[in-house]
């Protein structure tokens, strides 16, 4: 990342969380809940892949 962006983003990321509170914990919100919805059904997904006819249909 070029030295003059990271400040520019940093710059940008704190006017937009002083200036619009709410924009910003609707954001945070956002990433939070698709985060764990991703884990969850990821560990869902990994739940079900470790059957044991999965595993007599490997051996």
């Amino acid at each position: 990342m070029d030295r003059t962006l990271l400040p520019l983003l940093l710059l940008s990321m704190l006017l937009v969380a002083m200036l619009a509170p709410h924009a910003t914990l609707t954001l945070t919100a956002v990433v939070a809940l698709s985060v764990l919805a991703t884990r969850g059904s990821w560990a869902i997904i990994q739940a079900f892949g470790t059957t044991s006819e999965t595993q007599r249909a490997l051996d």
